[in-house]
C-alpha cells in the first residue's frame, strides 16, 4: 500500500459507499478494498458511521478547496461569481469517483449525510457572500444583502442538483440554466455611474 492506512481506508470507503450505499456497504468490503485488516479500520474509526462522516468531511474539504481555487483564478468580481457558479454546477453534476451511481444510492447517501449539510451549505454561502461583499466594496455589484443573496443562490444550485445529474441532463436544460445564471449575474452589477 503506497499511502498511509487512514487515507487508504478513506479512499476505499468512499468508493464502497458510492457503489453500495451506506446500509449495504460493509466494513469487510472497505478493508479488502483498502488492503488492510478489518481491525485496522477500527483503529482509525470507531464505527462505520464515523468512517462515513470522515468520508463526507474529506469530500467536502476537497470540493471547498476546488471551489476556492477556481474563484481565486478569476480576476474580477463578476468573473469570480461566474467561476463559483460554474464550479458548483460541475460539482453537482459530477459522477463521484467516476462511477455511475444509482439515484436510490445517492438519495440514501444524502439522507445519511443530511446532518452535515447545514455546515457544508454555510461554507459555500461564506465563499459566495465574500465575493459579493468584495464586489460591492469595489463598486462592481449593487447587492444590499450579500449574505441573503448568497444563501438564495446556494439553495437554488442545491435544488438543481438532481436535475443536473449526468444521466438526466439535456442540452436544452443546460442552455436554460446557463441563460438564467447570465441574467442573474447581470442583475448583480451596479448601474453605471453618470459621467460628469
Amino acid at each position: 500500500m503506497s499511502q498511509d492506512p487512514r487515507t487508504a481506508i478513506l479512499t476505499a470507503a468512499g468508493e464502497v459507499f458510492a457503489r453500495f450505499g451506506f446500509k449495504k456497504a460493509s466494513v469487510e468490503d472497505i478493508a479488502r478494498r483498502a488492503g488492510v485488516g478489518k481491525g485496522s479500520i477500527y483503529l482509525h474509526f470507531e464505527s462505520k458511521e464515523a468512517l462515513f462522516e470522515a468520508c463526507v468531511q474529506m469530500a467536502h474539504a476537497g470540493s471547498l478547496s476546488e471551489l476556492k481555487a477556481r474563484v481565486r483564478r478569476a480576476s474580477t468580481s463578476e468573473g469570480q461569481v461566474r467561476a463559483y457558479i460554474q464550479c458548483k454546477l460541475e460539482q453537482q453534476s459530477r459522477k463521484p469517483l467516476g462511477e455511475r451511481i444509482e439515484l436510490s444510492t445517492l438519495l440514501e447517501l444524502g439522507v445519511q449525510a443530511a446532518q452535515f449539510i447545514p455546515r457544508m451549505v454555510e461554507d459555500d454561502v461564506a465563499v459566495l457572500a465574500h465575493i459579493l461583499e468584495e464586489g460591492v466594496a469595489q463598486g462592481t455589484f449593487s447587492v444590499p444583502e450579500p449574505q441573503h443573496v448568497a444563501r438564495g443562490l446556494v439553495t437554488l444550485i442545491m435544488q438543481l442538483a438532481v436535475k443536473l445529474m449526468p444521466e438526466e441532463q439535456e442540452p436544452a436544460l443546460k442552455q436554460s440554466v446557463d441563460s438564467f445564471f447570465e441574467v442573474f449575474i447581470r442583475g448583480l452589477l451596479a448601474p453605471p455611474r453618470p459621467s460628469s
